[in-house]
């Protein structure tokens, strides 16, 4: 049944009040608060109506009540609802970043904007970085850094920077260095990674001898390049302070959590699925389908180039948490890295 405007007014002032405290919501609490111009009874009656539907709860004997999962999915709904009426930058995001505040790397970035976000919500950070599969291949750099050791970078279009030394058999030859960053560069410049166009640009019957033999030696480096391409790095921030928070006291154990942590497939699982939704996703409690996270709520958002998302950025906590702060962070944060993927590597 849909919920009356009182209803919801309550509903949204109960769980606000309950995620400020920590404690059950008594009916004379809300009386004269949150724009409520009725009686205590009143309060109670609808109180009694709200749990019925399954919003509310009360915990043992207490005469106070508290939201339920679907009492907070509600309440979300109702945030992201007033989230899209209002003007770009009516909420402000507690983390401050700016592109030109990160580094060039986008992993770098990223473990950057997960330990800010941690750090300004106290909740546990997520971050999913670009898999490099059907990425492009910007740049290739070869540098020399001693007489046998060469140093190669590989700047993908996804703003994913790989790189590597190689231990050469001999005295690099700098004239063949130069040559080999021109040709890969402009063999490769720009074209969908495969295994077939590495062999291609590799052993190119034109080659002469001594740059068939240099190229064979950067072999390896592209091998684990391709392989690679089906991965997806995970970034992790404030696991201590989620360890910490003191809303985690209506949660029994973390040993869920943590050994979800160790389990990167079902997290990755989670966050893929909010890859690409156009929106802040949240999902709260059972509404997960991992057994581990069914204590605890998830809001995220992705970032990326336009009309091709690449990654996430999320936040995991109790389902008592801070929705509006972690819901502007989350789009915030994804806003600022779509910027910084978008300037320095399309």
């Amino acid at each position: 049944m849909a919920l009356t405007e009182r209803q919801r007014t309550i509903l949204n002032a109960v769980t606000e009040r309950y995620i400020d405290t920590g404690w059950p919501v008594s009916s004379k609490e809300l009386v004269g608060r949150a724009g409520l111009r009725c009686s205590s009874s009143t309060v109670r009656n609808e109180f009694a109506v709200l749990e019925e539907q399954g919003y509310l709860t009360h915990p043992h004997t207490s005469a106070g009540r508290i939201p339920t999962d679907l009492g907070y999915r509600e309440f979300v709904d109702h945030l992201l609802s007033s989230f899209s009426r209002r003007s770009r930058g009516a909420a402000v995001s507690p983390v401050k970043l700016q592109p030109e505040d990160l580094t060039g790397e986008i992993d770098t970035a990223l473990q950057q904007v997960t330990e800010a976000m941690s750090r300004a919500t106290n909740l546990l950070a997520l971050a999913l970085a670009p898999r490099v599969s059907g990425a492009r291949l910007c740049h290739v750099e070869l540098l020399r850094l001693q007489p046998t050791e060469l140093m190669y970078v590989f700047i993908l279009s996804t703003g994913r920077v790989m790189k590597g030394v190689i231990e050469w058999p001999q005295v690099v030859d700098l004239g063949l260095v130069e040559w080999a960053r021109t040709y890969l560069n402009e063999m490769l410049d720009d074209q969908l990674l495969t295994t077939r166009l590495i062999r291609r640009v590799l052993e190119n019957p034109e080659l002469s001898a001594r740059e068939a033999a240099f190229l064979r030696e950067l072999e390896p480096a592209f091998s684990k390049l391709v392989d690679e391409q089906y991965q997806e790095e995970l970034f992790v921030g404030g696991t201590s302070r989620l360890l910490q928070e003191s809303r985690l006291k209506d949660v029994s154990s973390l040993r869920d959590l943590l050994a979800l942590l160790e389990e990167k497939y079902l997290l990755l699982q989670v966050l893929r699925a909010a890859l690409g939704a156009g929106s802040v996703v949240v999902r709260i409690g059972r509404e997960h389908e991992a057994e581990a996270l069914q204590r605890f709520s998830l809001v995220a958002a992705s970032y990326g180039l336009p009309q091709r998302p690449l990654g996430t950025v999320s936040l995991v906590g109790p389902t008592r948490m801070d929705y509006e702060a972690a819901i502007t962070t989350v789009r915030e944060t994804a806003q600022s890295l779509s910027e910084l993927v978008g300037e320095r590597y399309e």
